[in-house]
């Protein structure tokens, strides 16, 4: 016996708003390794991640010396920067760098389209937008349900931040 079946669908496009988000925002302060790549300069620290009040995502980037890079919180109007460092201070910078936030904390709200999945059926590959505007987001290494790497791309931009949980992160606070 033989059986073939067919199908007209595109494998793996899902829309971004029926996944879940890829940053943990739950209960609680999570801490990543952050890397901001744009053309030759690169910008290291840690990323504290939590929610407010609201229940949307507030946002702390400090070097590894303690330095505050950023601090942004989201608002029902979009978000509100509590400190930004000199070079970041510019509305195109922030408003790029929400969108990447957003597209990571809320994906219900934006217009993307999953385009890869691994072996587990956990979003691997996101594409959203076009020219200048395109953002390409690849994810792995998915443990409790959420991705350990994140890295979003923007090719004509090029930027790229790399996103990576922190190893032993209840640790490294309290000693």
């Amino acid at each position: 016996m033989f059986l073939v079946l067919n199908s007209c669908a595109v494998a793996g496009l899902i829309p971004w708003r029926e996944t879940k988000p890829l940053l943990d925002i739950s209960e609680g302060v999570k801490m990543y390794d952050f890397r901001l790549s744009f053309i030759n300069r690169e910008i290291e620290g840690l990323l504290l991640v939590t929610r407010n009040e609201e229940s949307r995502p507030r946002l702390v980037l400090t070097s590894h010396f303690g330095i505050s890079l950023f601090d942004l919180e989201g608002t029902a109007d979009g978000y509100r920067v509590h400190y930004v460092i000199d070079f970041l201070d510019r509305d195109k910078a922030l408003d790029l760098l929400w969108d990447d936030f957003l597209l990571l904390t809320a994906p219900s709200v934006v217009d993307a389209t999953v385009q890869g999945l691994d072996a587990q059926g956990n979003v691997a590959l996101v594409r959203t937008g076009s020219g200048i505007r395109k953002t390409v987001v690849r994810a792995g290494g998915y443990s409790r349900g959420f991705p350990d790497n994140i890295q979003i791309s923007h090719p004509r931009l090029q930027l790229s931040f790399y996103i990576n949980m922190t190893q032993d992160a209840q640790k490294s606070l309290l000693h």
